[in-house]
């Protein structure tokens, strides 16, 4: 879940703390590297009375196997960081908690487009990924409801770039005065369709139970 910190509520300073979610192929990758622990294991105990070139090659398999467990445990603790300052929005990625990567940096009224990245009714990307060279995968997880995408001109790299992330309620009312008249309505029609979504999956619900 997001983690929201306002500073000394000034409508002008707002940041917004992500965290990176665990992947099935992170967990995957994990077990993978305890099997192969486990295995090496295995075969020091059982052959090295018999074949002795094993040992060295179970040696290797746990010096993976260990690699791979600690290299991804330590990866998982990944948070980004949207920091939006007086119609700048930037974004950094922070890997536990200590060191700090620059991901993008742009005012939101230069903002040339933004959506939501998929489409609810077929589950589609609602914009072709091929057609921006430079595609910043921010949270790192398209499959979200709640993941948007905002064509900017990024001032680190001083180019266009496609930005895919996931802000929430708060850091789109930031960003919203800010957008051109035309993209203000395109927002505002979005915010309209996902209130009629959620209102539509409470009466469901209601109705079921």
């Amino acid at each position: 879940m997001d983690q929201l910190i306002n500073l000394n509520n000034m409508d002008n300073y707002y940041e917004q703390i992500v965290k990176k979610r665990f992947t099935t192929l992170q967990m995957n990758t994990i077990i993978l590297g305890l099997i192969l622990d486990i295995v090496s294991i295995v075969l020091c105990i059982v052959f090295s009375g018999i074949i002795s070139v094993l040992i060295p090659v179970s040696l290797i398999l746990l010096g993976v196997g260990v690699w791979l467990v600690i290299y991804l445990i330590r990866n998982t603790k990944i948070e980004y960081e949207y920091t939006f300052v007086m119609g700048e929005m930037r974004i950094e990625k922070i890997k536990n908690q200590s060191k700090r990567k620059k991901i993008a940096a742009f005012d939101v009224k230069d903002i040339d487009d933004i959506g939501k990245f998929l489409n609810r009714e077929t589950g589609e990307k609602n914009i072709n990924l091929k057609s921006f060279p430079n595609v910043l995968h921010v949270e790192e997880n398209e499959t979200k409801d709640d993941t948007y995408y905002v064509v900017i001109h990024d001032k680190l790299k001083g180019k266009h770039a496609l930005l895919i992330f996931t802000p929430n309620e708060t850091t789109l009312q930031k960003l919203r005065p800010y957008l051109s008249v035309e993209l203000k309505k395109k927002f505002l029609k979005i915010q309209k369709e996902e209130e009629e979504y959620k209102q539509k999956n409470t009466s469901e619900a209601a109705a079921s139970n």
